[in-house]
């Protein structure tokens, strides 16, 4: 397996993979870009083409190719392994048929879903209720398929557990089946989180189900009329979207995505031939979401209710389009009418004569504030100042010039002073993260060292112990250093914090690489006898705390010894004392 994954390494350039989907500036020896992983304006992610890493100093992930893929992919190692080795033209040796109830708990929690969505649709095909409800909302065969809707049992007549039972029948475990926030384990004992309701699968961006949601069937008052699956470890909320495995390609090709709010909303978009349409989960919109869908169009159109709930969400989603770098447009639909209402009524035709009078966010926001357009003026530059791409900023502030009647250079030097103050905030939070101040200065300058001279990694490592490194990452780094591991698999075997430091202390540019290798015995050395000064001091406490005068006095006698010392001997063995 190491080999491969070296042989991948080898034949991939990071900056290459990164690049297709960040846009990389070359920052001397490094790349710089607007991280992937969390929305910014000031570029804080670095990659190093020597070293074959990347690190973000604003949200801290950091790690190889393989590290990028899983997290920007949302991939186990074993997928980014198959994803990877294909990009390379390296092929896998053949794996024994796995069975579908596997032992890993995130392919088990797969291996659920897969087998709910089949319960769910044969349940289905025999509700009347819920064919009913969907031919009442015009829904036909062919979309029913296509978006895989289903129906979770009755509790009235099926009992509340139907689910649980059926994947017991199947094999699966108790506690994976918990995992999967499924099926409720309390005190009022099992039942289905699910029950009589129609369900909508989600899915990811490799068709897998990942979630559901569900919407009540029955005239009850109390129950909520849509819920969605808990977040699990392969479902997360806030970065996944309705409807984008089936609209991905359908947004690639038209060049913008639909933003609706329902999964009814989505299925009618569909159906009457809108298969851009995707929907957040039930909540606003997130930066999560907006990321996955960049990646196929930056080109937004935001279809929110009118009323002053769907205001409201779209005033944040606009806010979180700018900071992203995403063209948005907004198309206001008649009071009381929704997508999947008005498609309904009046038909496809008409809803494209709507599509072209979406206004911009300008144009929104000086709409919707009435008489309070200083506010709004002011609310559309903090959005402004949010953007990355220069060319979208100054074409904005043109046009809240010429809408708003005010003058462009007073909305110029007011934008400034806003991206001033915003960017003086990134850049103080991407600073604290250099020289972290909860691991000591000099456990961190070793580490760097052995990060940026392989050939003097050996050498700490042999000389200090392990167990006396007070910062848990660092400890667990030299710990694999002294097992012998060499510094281009280290990265492969650590978890992730430990590869946060790696990467963070590698692409370290405040560290001096000239002067810490034309001192670097010494730099070592101050390292290693400021490290037992302080561990002798944390005896020292110790000791005195516990009335142990005859350790006390040795203790105190060896902290003097050592501190007299001005070199320390370097051996191959632990720390000595010369």
């Amino acid at each position: 397996m190491n080999s491969t994954v070296e042989d991948i390494k080898a034949r991939i350039d990071i900056i290459d993979l990164i690049a297709e989907h960040v846009e990389l500036k070359r920052a001397g020896q490094n790349y710089k870009g607007l991280c992937p992983f969390h929305s910014e304006k000031t570029p804080s992610f670095i990659v190093n083409p020597s070293k074959q890493i990347f690190h973000c100093f604003g949200c801290h992930k950091g790690g190889d190719i393989f590290a990028f893929v899983m997290n920007y992919e949302n991939m186990t190692f074993q997928e980014a392994l198959s994803y990877l080795s294909q990009k390379a033209g390296i092929k896998l040796e053949n794996r024994s048929q796995r069975s579908e109830v596997r032992s890993g708990l995130k392919e088990n929690l797969f291996a659920i879903h897969k087998e709910a969505l089949i319960f769910f649709q044969n349940n289905f095909k025999i509700s009347k209720q819920a064919l009913s409800y969907l031919n009442e909302r015009g829904l036909n065969s062919e979309t029913i398929e296509k978006f895989s809707i289903g129906y979770s049992k009755n509790a009235k007549y099926d009992g509340n557990d139907a689910l649980f039972n059926h994947l017991k029948a199947k094999g699966f475990a108790t506690e994976h089946i918990k995992a999967s926030g499924l099926v409720n384990f309390g005190e009022h004992g099992i039942y289905d989180f699910f029950r009589d309701r129609l369900m909508f699968p989600i899915f990811d961006l490799q068709g897998r189900t990942i979630a559901f949601g569900g919407r009540i069937l029955s005239s009850s008052k109390n129950a909520p009329k849509y819920i969605n699956s808990p977040d699990s470890i392969i479902f997360k909320k806030g970065e996944s979207s309705y409807g984008l495995n089936i609209a991905k390609n359908s947004i690639t090709q038209k060049g913008y995505s639909i933003i609706v709010e329902g999964y009814l909303d989505v299925i009618s978009c569909h159906q009457y031939g809108f298969t851009n349409a995707i929907a957040p989960l039930g909540t606003a919109l997130t930066p999560g979401q907006l990321k996955r869908l960049k990646r196929f169009s930056n080109k937004v159109l935001l279809v929110f209710d009118g009323d002053s709930a769907g205001i409201s969400a779209t005033k944040r989603s606009i806010e979180l389009c700018y900071a992203e770098g995403m063209i948005v447009k907004i198309l206001l639909l008649p009071q009381g009418e929704d997508p999947d209402t008005f498609l309904r009524k009046h038909g496809e035709e008409n809803f494209r004569k709507y599509m072209g009078r979406a206004i911009s966010p300008v144009e929104f926001l000086l709409k919707v504030s009435g008489r309070s357009k200083p506010d709004a003026v002011r609310y559309m530059l903090q959005i402004i100042a949010s953007c990355p791409d220069s060319l979208q900023r100054d074409e904005t502030i043109r046009e809240l010039s010429d809408r708003s009647k005010i003058n462009e250079l007073t909305l110029r030097e007011e934008l400034k002073a806003a991206g001033q103050k915003r960017q003086k905030t990134e850049v103080r939070s991407q600073k604290s993260d250099i020289l972290n101040p909860c691991i000591n200065r000099e456990e961190q300058m070793l580490l760097t060292i052995a990060l940026s001279f392989p050939d003097r990694a050996a050498l700490i490592a042999n000389n200090i112990d392990p167990m006396i490194i007070e910062n848990p990452g660092i400890r667990g780094i030299f710990e694999k250093i002294k097992k012998g591991l060499s510094m281009g698999k280290l990265l492969s075997v650590c978890d992730e914090e430990e590869q946060r430091l790696i990467t963070m202390l590698s692409i370290n540019t405040e560290i001096d690489e000239e002067y810490v290798e034309a001192n670097v015995e010494e730099i070592i050395e101050g390292c290693l006898k400021a490290i037992a000064l302080r561990k002798l001091e944390r005896q020292i406490k110790s000791a005195g705390e516990a009335g142990d005068v005859k350790l006390l006095n040795s203790l105190l006698f060896e902290k003097k010894s050592l501190s007299q010392k001005s070199r320390l001997l370097l051996k191959e063995g632990n720390l000595a004392k010369n």
